[in-house]
Parts: C-alpha cells; structure tokens; sequence
C-alpha cells in the first residue's frame, strides 16, 4: 500500500511539469520560426469636391421684411356743434366708401337756423344805430359851427358815440358769421376720401361737441404705409448715397402664386425700438384699397405681408450659394495644386440661400461647394467637372 502511494504522488507531481515543459516548447519552436509582417504604408482616399470659378459681378442687395398695411390718415371725427342727429348718409357705417365733401351727419339745425337770425337783427339793428349816430355827428357838427367859439370837444361832435357805433356793427358781423358758421357745422361732411372704420352715433342721438368723444372713426384711402421692422445691420444695406427714388415688392403672407405691388421706399425712421432693438423702414403705395392699373386687386386695411426692399448696389461682389459657407465666415478654396486651404471672407449679406462676399476671393478662384466629411488643411483633392 505504502509502494502504490508513493508511485500516486510522484505521478501528480511529474505530469503537469511535463506538459509545462512541451508548451513551453512549441512557444519557443512558434517564435523561432514566425514569418515577418509585410510594413504597408496607408494611403490617404483622395475626395472629390465640386468647385465653383468665382468671378466679381455687380450686385443689387435687398432686405426682407414683413408688415402690416395701415392707412397713412386715419382719424377720430366729433361733431363741433351739439344737438340731436336727424338724418345719416347710407355710407356712414363700418366699411362704408365716401368721397371728400359728403355730408356724413346732419344735426338738427332749428336752434341755429334762429341763431343765425338773431345775429342778422342785432347786425341791422347795429347798422341803423350806426346810421343815427352819423347823421347826428353831422348835425352837432354843423350846430358846433354855427354856434360855437374856439375848437369842439369830441364828445360834443359825438365821435365817441360813432366810434362806439362801429365797434357794435363789428360786432354784430362776427356774431352772425359765428352763427352762420355754426349753422354750416350742423352737416359733417367727409374731409378726404375715405372710409368709414367704426361709428358711435346713429340716427336719434344727441350728440355733444366735445373732441374727446368723436362719432365716428375713418381713415383715407388715397395712400398707406407699412413700417418693416429691419435689424441695423439691414439698415446699412439699403443706406445710399445717391437720391434715386428706391421700390419696395409688396406680396401676401403665407400665400402661394400671390400678386404682387409695387411701393415706394419713402423714409428710414431715426429711433430704434427699445424693445426689440430695430429700426422701421416705411415703404408707401397709392391708392392702394382699390383696384386700378398698377395694383392688380385691393390691399385691405390690416393686412400681413411680405416685403422686398431695395438697397444699395455693389459693383465687385461674389455670390455663392449658402451651403458653400463653411461655419460662419468660411469657405474651403481649391488651390492650382488641387489642394483645399480655409479662407476667411467678408461677407456683407446671407440668408438661407446664398451669401454676398465683398472680401477674401479673387477673380478666378475655385471654391469648394461639396460636403467634406473631414477635412485637414492642404489635403489633395480630385474636381468633380
């Protein structure tokens, strides 16, 4: 038992040195004879881009903007003399056209038609009271110089009294042109062409002369503006300094195959919003609520819409298209060895199409316009024709 034992023992002990030492063995046998790595050198993929040759063109740079239509008058009108209204024009509602001098309202003229004669009597009573003091003027004067020595006192050749006569004659005239003008005032009449926005007053009701309670709310039709809020840096876009009468393309928001007018850019205002930090640039059309020849349907009060306006020009500007910007003032230009290198450009105008370049090309340079997945300065590049 002792012999078998041993012989056991020694067994697990021997064996896995044994197996240590012929792995060992065929390791040492793998390195000595393992084949050599062939070195290769990675090659760069060359990328393809399309280019595009700039060359320097004369530029017409614009702004765009939105707004709404407003009339350039709009205003409250109040009756100047009170009383009860008797009659109002068909037209005199929301909405309703008129022309200037239509009568509006009329307000019941009894109390000023008697007005008007009461300052008509005080004016013939003032005339034969003048008449009188004339003719008795005439007699102390004739008396004074039959009967009198040295030289008449005014009162006694009755100036006073004639000059008192005059002033009343004066007096009375006034009084029956301010109550013939009252008379007048009982017809409100129209003091442009217009419209009618919103009323107050209809027939029946008394009606005070009184500014702050207008009757009736109108504006004209002749002409509207519309102020586009721009930033300032759009502002210095459309500043020129020639004086030629610049246009403004007017289109319907949010409308496909919209018509389109015609404004005339008319004035910068001077003061910035302190709320939103912009500036508004007015543009004017006439006669823009009606249909005539230069505007193919009516504009309506209020309305929303879209606004082109014409700026200055430039005579030497590159324009490319958005997407050949890289970041914000960057674009990828193809040298002679067909290598990319960054330039940096001044660009004076960008939207969502193209950008105006003013600085960093020169005439003739090729400008990458592809999509570059990843991009090392001076990489090769092959053109895409």
């Amino acid at each position: 038992m002792a012999a078998k034992a041993r012989h056991y023992f020694s067994m697990k002990v021997i064996l896995p040195i044994f197996i240590l030492l012929v792995a060992a063995g065929i390791t040492t046998v793998l390195v000595m004879f393992k084949p050599e790595a062939a070195e290769v050198t990675p090659v760069r993929p060359v990328t393809n881009v399309e280019v595009i040759e700039v060359q320097p063109e004369a530029v017409q740079l614009s702004v765009k903007s939105q707004g709404t239509v407003l009339p350039r008058t709009e205003s409250d009108i109040s009756v100047e003399v009170s009383g009860r209204i008797i009659k109002v024009a068909d037209n005199f509602r929301a909405g309703g056209s008129f022309s200037q001098g239509d009568v509006l309202v009329i307000i019941d003229p009894a109390d000023y038609e008697a007005a008007v004669a009461n300052a008509a009597a005080e004016l013939a009573n003032a005339q034969l009271t003048l008449a009188l003091e004339e003719a008795q003027a005439e007699q102390a004067a004739a008396d004074w110089a039959a009967l009198g020595e040295g030289k008449a006192s005014d009162l006694t050749l009755r100036k006073p009294q004639l000059t008192q006569a005059k002033a009343r004659i004066e007096s009375a005239r006034a009084n029956l042109k301010r109550a013939q003008r009252d008379l007048a005032r009982t017809e409100l009449t129209a003091p442009f062409d217009g419209r009618v926005l919103s009323t107050s007053a209809d027939l029946g009701q008394f009606v005070s002369a009184a500014p702050a309670s207008p009757i009736a709310r109108i504006y004209a039709t002749d002409r509207a503006e519309i102020r586009l809020p721009i930033t300032t840096r759009e502002a210095e876009l459309l500043e020129t300094k020639d004086r030629r009468q610049r246009f403004v393309r007017l289109e319907k928001a949010n409308t496909k195959n919209s018509p389109v007018w015609i404004a005339r850019f008319v004035r910068m205002e001077a003061t910035i919003d302190p709320n939103s930090r912009l500036l508004y640039a007015v543009a004017e059309i006439e006669n823009p609520f009606a249909p005539n020849s230069k505007n193919p349907e009516p504009l309506r009060r209020g309305q929303f819409i879209t606004a082109e306006i014409e700026g200055r020009g430039l005579s030497d500007a590159y324009v490319l298209p958005r997407y050949a910007l890289r970041g914000s003032d960057t674009v990828y230009v193809v040298t002679d060895a067909d290598t990319l290198e960054t330039r940096t450009v001044g660009i004076i105008k960008s939207d969502a199409e193209e950008v105006v370049i003013t600085e960093g090309l020169t005439p003739g340079e090729r400008v990458a316009i592809s999509p570059v997945a990843y991009y090392i300065e001076n990489m090769p590049v092959e053109v895409i024709e």
